[in-house]
């Protein structure tokens, strides 16, 4: 195939995915350019699903039920969303980057960055009891909440119960297991504050 063929192919297809993507915004939120979806995306739970105007959800990723994403969310591929028994929320703006694990309960705020293969689990399994299965012992949940404008690099993992405070950094690979104050920058497992951005 020459690279003209391959050029029109290429715009072919493009077309043909935003026009399903038009459909489908226009059936499930009453506009053609309410939401884009790429291809594979899998949304479960309308009934207790809320999504913004302008946002991109993109190919292979997954949203599951009580979950309140804002205005202009880019989410990009391989993101899993998932809040079966408490709920997520996503505040405008934000961006979550591929490969992207958000579980339980979890608060986002707006203009977050969250940049690839970060997990952030709002739940922990019950493990007192060694006579029983770790599985068999259930989970509890505290919560996260990410507050705005919070850069989260690449492999990190914030942990149940923990609070990140406006303006922070986490430093690619931190297990975050305790709160962050506002406007520091955090990094290391367990997570530490190393700088604060007050200038």
């Amino acid at each position: 195939m020459n690279h003209r063929l391959l050029r029109i192919f290429n715009k072919a297809n493009k077309l043909c995915r935003n026009g399903r993507s038009q459909l489908y915004s226009l059936l499930f939120f009453g506009s053609f350019k309410y939401i884009y979806r790429g291809r594979h995306v899998r949304i479960y739970g309308y009934k207790s699903l809320s999504i913004g105007k302008g946002c991109h959800i993109m190919d292979n990723s997954e949203i599951r039920g009580k979950v309140n994403i804002g205005n202009n969310v880019f989410i990009h591929e391989n993101v899993l969303i998932r809040s079966m028994e408490c709920s997520i929320s996503i505040g405008n703006n934000t961006t979550v980057n591929r490969n992207t694990n958000i579980l339980a309960q979890v608060t986002i705020g707006s203009n977050v960055s969250i940049v690839p293969n970060v997990v952030i689990i709002g739940a922990n399994h019950v493990f007192s009891d060694p006579n029983k299965t770790i599985k068999s012992q259930g989970s509890t949940s505290k919560g996260i909440i990410i507050e705005d404008d919070v850069w989260i690099a690449t492999n990190t993992s914030i942990l149940d119960g923990v609070t990140i405070g406006k303006g922070s950094v986490i430093a690619a690979g931190a297990v975050v297991n305790k709160d962050v104050p506002p406007y520091s920058v955090v990094a290391g497992v367990p997570a530490k504050v190393v700088k604060q951005r007050n200038g």
